[in-house]
């Protein structure tokens, strides 16, 4: 009987220093977890008053007003009042030649596409010159074209000789229609009178006149026209105005000579092909995505 109750108390050691142990395993957890938490805590109330000094040094710091599209504004396209918004911006984030008025946009050209939220500066608009009074339509069917040419493209017009000599004559003309091979164009008095001297020289030394097309006519400068005049030409125009016509009507035939020829050598094959590609590139462009900018663009 003796034996059983030391063997009990035996048991009841043993239990009380297992659950003593067990005790103090768990009072060391909760300190440890209490402890890692209070960290936590720490890191976080650190992380929250950083942003909030952030955010406070943000909202402390200079802004000015400045003007974005609110929509995509196309190359060449004059931008209007509802085509654009106001934001307010971080002084030291914008450009010095940012626009801060309205009315100094209203009007202008894109010289690139412009996407929504890019901010518009100086560099990224000009204003088209005035109609002058001289200026006029101008058709012209005697122009070789470049075969990938639509309208509103931009272009040089240039004439060569036989000798290899190429001038330019007509300098950065938009394209306002084109059908069937026949361009039309705005001319001012001088370049009138510089293309009817151009289209007799054509005639009588058998030089071509032909078109070139800028690539970013928005961005690159206009070309300086090197064509001379010809001075016994212009005396020739003047004893006999008909002889302008004489030589357009020539070169027009010629043009068209080269045309008919082109074609009849072409097959339905190639024919074909190249009206595929035409549809191909269009739609190429349309699904384009614009190239990066080199301008301020608001993320």
């Amino acid at each position: 009987m003796s034996r059983l109750r030391q063997k009990t108390k035996h048991l009841i050691w043993a239990g009380l220093a297992g659950a003593a142990v067990m005790g103090l395993f768990f009072a060391g957890y909760a300190v440890y977890k209490g402890k890692q938490n209070q960290t936590v805590r720490l890191a976080l109330q650190q992380k929250y008053e950083a942003q909030i000094e952030t955010l406070q040094k943000a909202a402390n710091r200079p802004t000015v007003r400045g003007w974005v599209p609110a929509s995509e504004i196309p190359a060449g396209h004059p931008i209007k009042a509802d085509d654009m918004k106001e934001v307010e911006l971080p002084a030291d984030s914008v450009p010095a030649d940012a626009i801060k008025s309205s009315d100094d946009i209203a009007g202008k050209i894109a010289k690139i596409t412009l996407r929504p939220f890019t901010l518009l500066t100086e560099t990224l608009l000009y204003e088209e010159a005035p109609t002058t009074d001289d200026l006029r339509w101008r058709e012209m069917s005697f122009v070789l074209l470049p075969a990938a040419l639509k309208e509103d493209d931009v272009v040089d017009i240039r004439i060569q000789f036989p000798t290899g000599q190429d001038y330019i004559l007509l300098s950065k003309k938009k394209i306002e229609t084109l059908a069937s091979g026949t361009v039309t164009v705005t001319l001012g008095e001088a370049e009138i009178l510089s293309l009817s001297s151009a289209i007799v020289d054509a005639y009588l030394h058998k030089a071509s006149i032909y078109a070139l097309t800028y690539v970013e006519p928005y961005l690159q400068d206009k070309s300086t026209p090197t064509y001379p005049a010809n001075g016994a030409v212009m005396q020739l125009i003047k004893k006999d105005p008909n002889i302008v016509r004489e030589a357009e009507n020539a070169l027009n035939a010629a043009a068209r000579e080269r045309l008919e020829s082109d074609l009849v050598s072409m097959s339905p094959r190639q024919a074909s092909e190249f009206a595929s590609n035409r549809l191909e590139a269009q739609e190429a462009l349309k699904n384009e995505t614009p190239a990066e900018e080199d301008s301020f663009q608001l993320k």
